[in-house]
């Protein structure tokens, strides 16, 4: 059954996109045209080599296409009536077929891997339960991925189960294959659904490290206030007020996730505990609204907000970390993620490639040169191009022969900055509880992380440039007062 009202199209008209035999075979010397955003999503998320669809072809006879496995991904209801659905499926396609999930337990992670153009799920009476659990599952982990359902209309329960968890169209067994064929076309003709995130939602700055303890965490607290501080209309009068203000008159600007395995470090440098962690927000994902997260999220004094990862949690399901910052990035101006040196792969693998920046922190030995060239070998295992990600040298003592750039050359890395040798003072302030706040701006630290600030507010916030010089201090509203006249 093709519902009119859940696929709409123009009535006694043809459909816009292909017909389902213009997508499976292409014309003589010609492959079947990829999406048109093909070459725009991140290396991670492309199908792997084993699984890439190979082009259809016409067989020397001129029978049908020869079978290959197109962008979508089928979740079976058990014997017999999965196999039906299958052989259905290949009718529906012309002899291609598509991948199939062998278990309901993999499915989050295929469609992690796949990003397929829509996810098929089969209803029946023996998987009615397990078929909207994962439903509800797809929705909350890949909203932009379409999810259909397939099964006999006829059985109203399983009907009714597949209305109700929300999927974009049912596709009756039962019924003649031309509404259903319309339906697949229009999904496989659409672009890829991979990168259809808002166009307005927050950037984000991932840093990480290779070892714990080279001062990732400490860089990414500093990092989040001074972006909160020049993100902060406060900081300009004249400043409008952006739409990230809450109904309750709380602004929302800058978020600090510290997401390391042994996280909490950023709460210690910031003296900011709280009883909301980034467990709690991955549980609750549902009920995570603008509201809640203006509420519940750990706030310092600055305004910045801040979400840490308990010590030794589970690693979250599929998908979870992935739908959880794009939820956030639409309530917030911009994410910093601290994602430390004991960061699993997965998350990783789900994070980076939606970061707009990606700074590795390295300090000055050749032992951090070495553990960092083992990491950036990892992330290319998992899809992160090396192009993507910048080098920052922590703890730089120019009087050491290992110069900065040198370490850039011997890794391959574009270096973003060096961030001077400040032990020193760093653990004075922060044995206090304190962070070296900005008005100390002669401080080298303080100078070389506002630098870093205020690359990502010409990047990303261009009408903020000002905020920051206006938040100098008295001296600087003097200056500009005198130039004025």
């Amino acid at each position: 059954m093709n519902k009119d009202s859940l696929a709409p199209h123009s009535a006694g008209s043809a459909p816009e996109s292909p017909s389902l035999a213009d997508l499976l075979t292409p014309r003589p010397g010609q492959a079947r045209p990829a999406p048109a955003d093909a070459s725009e999503r991140p290396a991670l998320r492309a199908v792997p080599p084993s699984l890439t669809p190979v082009p259809a072809t016409a067989n020397p006879a001129g029978d049908s296409p020869a079978t290959v496995p197109l962008p979508l991904l089928l979740v079976q209801a058990p014997a017999p009536q999965g196999a039906l659905a299958l052989a259905w499926m290949q009718r529906l396609l012309g002899g291609a077929q598509p991948h199939v999930a062998p278990s309901l337990y993999t499915v989050a992670e295929q469609v992690q891997q796949l990003q397929p153009q829509a996810v098929l799920v089969q209803f029946d009476s023996a998987n009615v339960d397990a078929a909207t659990a994962l439903l509800a599952q797809l929705q909350q982990a890949f909203p932009h991925i379409p999810r259909l359902a397939i099964g006999h209309a006829q059985d109203a329960p399983c009907l009714l189960a597949a209305l109700r968890a929300g999927v974009q169209d049912f596709l009756d067994l039962d019924a003649p294959l031309d509404p259903a064929q319309r339906v697949v076309s229009q999904l496989l003709a659409r672009p890829a659904a991979v990168d259809q995130r808002r166009a307005d939602a927050a950037p984000i700055t991932a840093l990480l490290s290779a070892r714990a303890g080279l001062g990732c965490s400490l860089l990414a607290s500093h990092l989040a206030w001074h972006l909160q501080e020049g993100l902060s209309p406060a900081r300009s009068g004249k400043a409008a007020v952006p739409a990230s203000h809450t109904a309750d008159g709380q602004s929302l600007h800058a978020l600090l996730l510290d997401m390391g395995a042994s996280g909490g470090d950023c709460a210690i440098y910031l003296n900011t505990p709280g009883e909301f962690s980034l467990a709690d927000a991955l549980s609750q994902q549902r009920r995570l609204d603008k509201r809640m997260a203006a509420s519940a999220l750990s706030r310092h004094p600055s305004g910045l907000r801040l979400l840490t990862m308990p010590r030794h949690a589970a690693l979250p399901a599929a998908g979870e970390i992935d739908a959880l910052v794009q939820r956030l990035g639409q309530y917030f101006e911009h994410l910093v993620l601290d994602l430390g040196a004991d960061t699993p792969l997965p998350v990783l693998a789900e994070v980076l490639p939606q970061a707009s920046q990606i700074w590795l922190v390295c300090d000055q030995s050749v032992a951090s040169v070495v553990w960092t060239a083992e990491l950036l070998q990892q992330l290319q295992a998992i899809g992160i191009a090396p192009e993507r990600i910048e080098l920052i040298v922590n703890r730089h003592d120019s009087r050491l022969e290992l110069a900065a750039s040198h370490m850039a050359a011997q890794l391959q890395l574009p270096l973003l900055g060096s961030i001077p040798e400040r032990r020193r003072p760093l653990m004075q302030e922060v044995n206090r509880g304190l962070l070296l706040q900005a008005q100390r701006r002669s401080e080298p630290y303080v100078k070389a992380v506002g630098q870093l600030a205020d690359q990502l507010l010409a990047a990303h916030h261009p009408q903020r440039v000002g905020h920051r010089s206006g938040a100098a201090g008295p001296l600087q509203h003097l200056l500009q007062r005198l130039r004025g006249h």
